[in-house]
């Protein structure tokens, strides 16, 4: 849960989720409609194009939720597999404690970034969305407890129920403790929401070359991550 998280680990999930909401922004507008972070979209997207006989729109909204379900099994397989200097199998897997996990934002990373390559290259673009949507499904890796996820950071509608739940419960109790919960929540949707409008503007003065502003933030996050790890060993 994002309550659970410390303020460094509230800034990188933060950081990572307004990432993924850049490049959503970016590529909703590129694409004419389709998301490459909000699967839950995407999902409806292809039931109505399905519905209407549009073959192509399905298709490039299946794979897009393919291309996320992918990035998320690379992040899974990099947290359990990976450097032990980020994180040892122990804790990865069993322990209770949350730990921003360092392969998972690697992988990210390396997906964003060939993301950006076949972006900029007219033979390869069209691919470009499919392995963006890898980079955000393999984000949502960064925080897991005992192997499952338990920050989520592309997918809002959770947040936004627990936003309300614990509002609600700072109204009816009176409790400072269930405010601090609804603006931490409150927090990862503002990142997600002004990620995207950030995003469509980047795309509509820079076109697709804007990806590369998405990139070079995943850079000072992978640093920052990779910096910690090391300070903790």
């Amino acid at each position: 849960m994002a309550t659970s998280l410390t303020t460094r680990q509230q800034f990188v999930a933060t950081g990572l989720t307004a990432n993924a909401g850049f490049v959503d922004g970016l590529f909703f507008i590129h694409l004419g409609g389709y998301f490459v972070s909000f699967m839950s979209g995407n999902s409806t997207r292809a039931a109505a194009d399905l519905a209407q006989g549009d073959f192509s729109g399905w298709l490039a909204a299946s794979l897009l939720i393919v291309g996320f379900l992918i990035g998320v099994m690379l992040s899974s397989f990099a947290v359990r597999f990976g450097p032990q200097r980020f994180h040892p199998p122990a804790e990865s897997l069993l322990s209770e404690q949350i730990t921003p996990h360092g392969s998972a934002v690697w992988t990210a990373y390396i997906l964003m970034l060939l993301g950006g390559t076949t972006a900029m290259i007219p033979t390869t673009e069209m691919v470009a969305p499919f392995i963006v949507a890898s980079a955000t499904g393999a984000i949502n890796g960064t925080f897991t407890r005992r192997g499952e996820v338990t920050v989520g950071l592309t997918y809002m509608t959770g947040t936004l129920v627990k936003m309300g739940q614990s509002l609600a419960s700072a109204i009816a109790l009176r409790s400072s403790v269930y405010l601090s919960r609804f603006l931490r929540y409150l927090i990862l949707w503002l990142a997600i929401a002004i990620g995207a409008l950030v995003g469509g503007w980047a795309y509509l003065e820079f076109g697709l070359a804007a990806i590369w502003l998405s990139v070079l933030a995943m850079t000072g996050l992978v640093v920052a991550v990779t910096w910690r790890a090391a300070k903790r060993r």
